[in-house]
């Protein structure tokens, strides 16, 4: 453990120190400002679940960097038995914390604590029709090597919508930002920023049977409310979302039909996900 933990530092020095002066020496100067760019690659991570026989790839926004927690669409990660979390750092153990099926969302918790992932800040207003966006995800990397690299796909906000839908057997969003373009399955999960980089939803991609021409979002307003009210609980397990279990059948009933082996059972409610086993950290899994 305590070598995993000289490993992670190493490498998280090394990599910020391609954006902070001084990881190391007498007197350090004091760091530039991080530009936009770099604040989301350090508040974007990508997610590969295995979920019954499938492999399933989305992204996550940094929500905690100090407690290593990320948000990410529940559907996206609903039954999954082992989690790898790509950041730009490097490669972690993921599982998952908390759920909040009825909004599709869920907490994942990333192990071993690295410094140097951020969270990105909120945009003060609610998004404007016609305002020009960009949904950010990361595609995954070799897990040995590579820290991924971020996808960007230019938007636009037309409108916001209730009852939107995702299509397959997934319940359709209460809130909603109608985006005019659609998006790729791997950026589900990750943060729909404007034009100076700052929070205004979580990107949603459609299944292709929902006859849509857009995505969705869910508002970053709906996302921080529905954040606020978790508390931390036994085994690191966060509470305050029991209200939404109503919501599983229909996440069970889309696992159940997008990926072959699926059981039930590998989405306990708020069980958390064993960590898949990565070079050097074993120990984790003890």
């Amino acid at each position: 453990m305590r070598q995993v933990g000289v490993i992670a530092g190493a490498m998280a020095c090394g990599f910020i120190g391609m954006f902070l002066a001084g990881c190391g020496g007498d007197e350090p100067s004091a760091p530039p400002p991080l530009t936009e760019e770099q604040k989301l690659n350090l508040g974007v991570v990508a997610i590969d679940a295995q979920v019954g026989g499938d492999r399933v790839r989305s992204s996550g926004t940094v929500i905690d960097p100090d407690d290593g927690l990320v948000v990410t669409a529940a559907h996206s990660v609903w039954g999954a038995k082992s989690m790898r979390v790509t950041t730009a750092l490097g490669v972690l153990h993921g599982r998952i914390v908390a759920r909040a099926p009825c909004d599709d969302l869920a907490l994942v918790e990333v192990e071993p604590r690295i410094p140097g992932l951020i969270a990105l800040p909120q945009a003060e207003a609610a998004s404007t029709q016609s305002e020009s966006l960009t949904a950010i995800g990361r595609r995954e990397a070799d897990p040995d090597r590579g820290t991924g690299s971020l996808v960007k796909i230019p938007t636009r906000s037309t409108g916001t919508g209730t009852d939107a839908a995702l299509g397959g057997a997934l319940r359709p969003l209460g809130q909603a930002i109608l985006l005019d373009a659609p998006l790729v399955p791997e950026s589900s999960g990750g943060p729909v920023v404007d034009d100076r980089g700052r929070l205004v939803g979580l990107a949603m991609a459609t299944e292709a049977d929902a006859g849509r021409g857009e995505a969705l979002a869910v508002p970053w307003s709906a996302v921080q409310a529905r954040l606020d009210e978790l508390e931390e609980g036994a085994r690191r397990i966060y509470v305050g979302w029991r209200y939404q279990y109503r919501c599983v059948p229909q996440l069970d009933a889309y696992a159940a039909a997008a990926h072959p082996g699926y059981r039930p059972l590998d989405a306990r409610i708020n069980a958390p996900v064993p960590a898949s086993r990565l070079p050097g950290t074993q120990e984790l899994d003890e």
